[in-house]
């Protein structure tokens, strides 16, 4: 498994079937191994970082961000000697915020007759925002009140991956 791994350009699941593993436990035994894959074998779009990173990397960053954002609020406020009560309503915001992330997709739906979301949805970066502050105040979230730093990660989060770009040298005309 480990010179399919890293001496040939099959995805996991081409290597478990050869194999008679699962592809996650390809990839595990590959993570936990250290084992380094070949430099042009795919790779997974919910382990890359940066603008091209896949919608469900974005989501769970998001979550640790805010989880992390939220923490620092509340220590902030529970280390002043008095309530700000501005700061206070903000870390209640992020709080509610990185509980509503974390709970994903498991919430329960409110309008089970609401129709489905269409791919151009998430591609239209405003219609993806707009369908995430729309969550949030359902959640309870005031977005009036939370601090930029967690828009700005929202809005990040939600934003549709870049296109790949093409490997290879560039063709000159």
């Amino acid at each position: 498994m480990r010179r399919l791994i890293e001496e040939t350009t099959l995805t996991y699941k081409q290597i478990a079937a050869r194999t008679g593993a699962t592809h996650s436990t390809v990839g595990r035994w590959a993570r936990e191994g250290g084992w380094q894959r070949h430099p042009f074998a795919p790779v997974a779009s919910d382990t890359l970082r940066g603008a091209r990173a896949g919608r469900r990397l974005k989501l769970r960053v998001l979550r640790e961000k805010l989880q992390a954002l939220a923490e620092r609020c509340v220590t902030e406020l529970w280390n002043s000697p008095t309530v700000d009560l501005d700061r206070l309503i903000q870390a209640m915001q992020v709080v509610k915020m990185a509980r509503l992330e974390a709970m994903g997709n498991r919430r329960p739906r409110r309008h089970p007759d609401a129709p489905a979301r269409t791919g151009q949805d998430w591609i239209d970066c405003d219609t993806a925002i707009r369908a995430a502050l729309k969550e949030m105040r359902r959640g309870g979230v005031n977005i009036d009140r939370v601090p930029d730093e967690a828009m700005a990660l929202l809005e990040e989060a939600h934003t549709p991956p870049d296109p790949p770009r093409l490997r290879g040298p560039r063709r000159r005309p």
